[in-house]
């Protein structure tokens, strides 16, 4: 503040009028924004007029021209030539422009500032090259040289505009009166100071967050008869949010050349009932980051003072979660969808624990660094992780990253520290993982069970004699759970090659996935089998053995349940369970071989149709094969179970 009053003591009367001429000229910037975004869109939409296109009479008003006269500049240009414009209003846009860059440069000049004669010299050049014409006529040539913005081409005065704007902003900070919880301000009334502190308090509870982080320098001024605040967020030329705060309503304009980041911006504020004009994109300069940039204005309306403070507070609070917001979503794209990493970024910023945390620590080395203690092949960069946990378990993960790197840094932990409790978790939800393998089983032999199921009532509806059209329809939904299995079988598999451990999964699913196949067979046997057979009790001994291979596939789904039971605490009851639900699996195998016995005598004594005798044989002979895969399945599942359990 010493230093600050000193400048302005210095600088003696004319000093004292210089915040109303940077005010003055920062408006003025604004201005002449304006009307070469008019030129431009006035332009775009006479070659193209079937496009639809704004009059921006919203970007009017928020630059403080009061005159609507321009309002219909846009749908009333009109194109007289290939390159050649009539432009309703031009003569007054060109001495608007003029006074403005005038407007723009008298702070610079009273200031002293070392630039101000290279500024006058330049802005007296480009005005003079301006079209002096009374036809309202111009050029599209003219138009690109006004408003090009490219460094390193010749001098514009769009160019000159970006200077002078820099120069403002530089004088701004230079003549702040008073700074209030960090914003540099002047020309406040008594009740601004309340609007601003709430703001600040908001940028400086989330500030920590940015860590070593450029950014969140605030300005703010009263102009226009508003409080204006200004936040320049992080480094990025086109980065830049304003705040307009008039009685009642807060207007926000909010320009980013990342698309995804503005609108994940305004999803910041869905519980606040905002209103969010159409974005609109503009031509930055070549020094942008990218020469495209867009540009979103919201507006609020509040009831009273106290909630003008509560959303000033808010929206301090949620600037931080833009820096570096492009990156982090990024890096986590190596790992995740794109939808879930924004599901993972919403989340922290919901949270207030951002993610500048993360790339502190290294963003998406350190996961993979910990990959490769987790998995015994690592991943590839750029291969998804979501693959491997799935993708509610790596949302989850580095929600739990996101935190830790957080409040690990903020309680000044060792990084290190940090970084191994994050590979440590890594390693945790791999272990999880395992157990997910286990959930896979169980889903197989759920579908196990279903087509059982399916051909035991087959063959009732066979033997009822009813609709025929039952067991096609049956065949075909045995035929899609099939490949749900088979879909089940190659994520096991695929899982077996990153976990030693996994490879007893694969061996237990690929001989259970056995079963499921002999009995999706019998499935399609059951649709060949002839409308009129000869013996009804060839069909009750098939019944018969169809009931063995449901109440198989049942005890083999109880075996997988309880095995998910088994620890090293396990109580008698819990083995007990596993146990008899094995034993239940190899009695119904020892049932199915004698019941295929009787059931192939039966055929031979019964038929004399050699279509249906290969049919019921084929039938009989799949389902007790279905047993005996059952059988084998249990046996894997028993031993792995024991082994796992030291027996």
């Amino acid at each position: 503040m010493a230093g600050k009053s000193g400048i302005i003591f210095e600088l003696g009367e004319s000093g004292l009028l210089l915040p109303e001429m940077v005010n003055a000229g920062l408006t003025a910037n604004d201005q002449v924004k304006y009307f070469f975004t008019l030129l431009q869109t006035a332009q775009v939409h006479s070659d193209h007029p079937d496009l639809e296109c704004t009059n921006l009479s919203r970007e009017r008003e928020a630059t403080g021209i009061e005159s609507d006269i321009f309002d219909h500049v846009v749908p009333g240009t009109k194109k007289t030539g290939p390159l050649l414009y009539q432009v309703p209003e031009l003569v007054p846009i060109l001495a608007e422009v003029k006074r403005c860059f005038h407007v723009m440069q008298l702070p610079v000049a009273k200031n002293g500032l070392p630039e101000a004669e290279d500024f006058d010299k330049r802005m007296n050049k480009l005005l003079k090259e301006l079209p002096d014409s009374h036809e309202d006529t111009i050029s599209g040539r003219v138009i690109e040289d006004i408003t090009r913005g490219d460094p390193g081409g010749p001098d514009s005065l769009h160019l000159l505009l970006m200077d002078m704007h820099k120069s403002l902003n530089n004088l701004q900070k230079l003549i702040s009166t008073e700074n209030i919880a960090g914003a540099m301000t002047y020309n406040l009334q008594e009740q601004d100071k309340g609007h601003v502190l709430a703001f600040m308090s908001g940028v400086n509870r989330t500030a920590p967050l940015k860590f070593d982080h450029p950014g969140l320098g605030t300005t703010a001024t009263r102009t226009n008869g508003r409080l204006v605040l200004q936040n320049d967020i992080g480094l990025t030329d086109a980065h830049v949010l304003v705040i307009h705060v008039e009685q009642a309503q807060i207007n926000i304009t909010y320009t980013d050349i990342h698309m995804p980041r503005l609108q994940f911006f305004q999803g910041l504020f869905d519980s606040w009932n905002m209103t969010w004009e159409d974005t609109r994109s503009r031509k930055g300069g070549a020094t942008f980051e990218k020469r495209l940039f867009h540009l979103s204005m919201g507006s609020y309306l509040t009831k009273d003072e106290e909630e003008q403070r509560r959303f000033l507070e808010f929206l301090g609070s949620r600037i931080v979660f833009l820096i570096d917001w492009n990156r982090a979503r990024k890096r986590l794209r190596s790992f995740l969808p794109n939808k879930d990493c924004v599901t993972v970024l919403r989340w922290s910023a919901e949270h207030e624990v951002g993610h500048v945390g993360f790339h502190q620590l290294g963003g998406d080395k350190l996961i993979y660094d910990g990959l490769e203690m987790a998995a015994r092949i690592p991943l590839r960069y750029g291969e998804p992780l979501y693959q491997i946990l799935g993708r509610e378990k790596t949302i989850e993960y580095f929600q739990w990253v996101f935190n830790a790197a957080a409040k690990g840094l903020l309680a000044n932990h060792s990084r290190l520290l940090i970084q191994d409790e994050i590979k440590a978790e890594l390693l945790r939800y791999f272990h999880s993982a395992h157990e997910n393998l286990m959930e896979i089983c169980e889903q197989h032999a759920t579908l196990t069970v279903e087509v059982a199921m399916v051909v035991r009532d087959a063959l009732l509806h066979i033997q009822r004699k009813e609709n025929s059209q039952f067991n096609e329809r049956t065949a075909r939904r045995a035929k899609i759970w099939e490949s749900e299995a088979d879909n089940l079988v190659s994520k096991v598999r695929s899982l077996s090659l990153r976990f030693e451990a996994a490879r007893e999964y694969t061996e237990l699913i690929n001989v259970a996935d056995d079963a499921l196949d002999f009995l999706e067979e019998a499935s399609f046997f059951t649709t060949l089998v002839p409308r009129s057979t000869h013996s009804e009790k060839m069909l009750q001994e098939l019944v018969m053995l169809g009931e063995i291979a449901v109440k198989g596939s049942q005890g083999y789904l109880k075996a997988v349940i309880a095995s998910q039971y088994m620890h090293k605490g396990y109580s008698r009851e819990e083995m007990q369970d596993f146990i008899r639900a094995i034993d239940s699996v190899i009695s119904m195998e020892r049932e199915a071989d004698e019941a295929l016995r009787t059931t192939e005598r039966v055929i031979l004594a019964e038929t004399t149709d050699y279509k249906e005798l290969l049919v019921f044989f084929e039938i009989a002979r799949i389902i007790e094969d279905s047993t005996n895969s059952l059988m084998k399945a249990a046996f894997v599942l028993r031993n792995n179970i024991l082994e796992s359990l030291n027996w």
